[in-house]
């Protein structure tokens, strides 16, 4: 892969994930009012129960890590068709 497909990449990955953390945050804080009926705790606020801002941290954590998941798969998906080549993302081996 050569230097400019590198930099397409980035900004076409990061963009794309970006705009899923957000549109995510927005969900789960959404999701928060209507299932409580109150705005989402502020975690770092000491006044917050520690169980109720655990209880945020989580749901936020799994559902902004879910998104990153299924728009780095689209991402890589995309590029592939786009480009004919192997997205940068199957060609990082990660075995443990």
């Amino acid at each position: 892969m050569d230097f400019s497909h590198k930099i397409v990449w980035r900004l076409y990955s990061t963009g794309v994930a970006a705009a899923a953390a957000l549109a995510t945050t927005k969900a789960v804080s959404a999701g928060w009012r209507f299932v409580t009926g109150e705005e989402p705790p502020e975690p770092n606020d000491p006044h917050t129960p520690p169980g109720r801002a655990a209880a945020w941290v989580l749901l936020l954590a799994i559902g902004v890590g879910l998104s990153q998941v299924l728009a780095n798969r689209l991402v890589a998906r995309r590029w592939e068709s786009y480009t004919g080549a192997p997205s940068p993302l199957r060609s990082v081996n990660l075995r443990l």
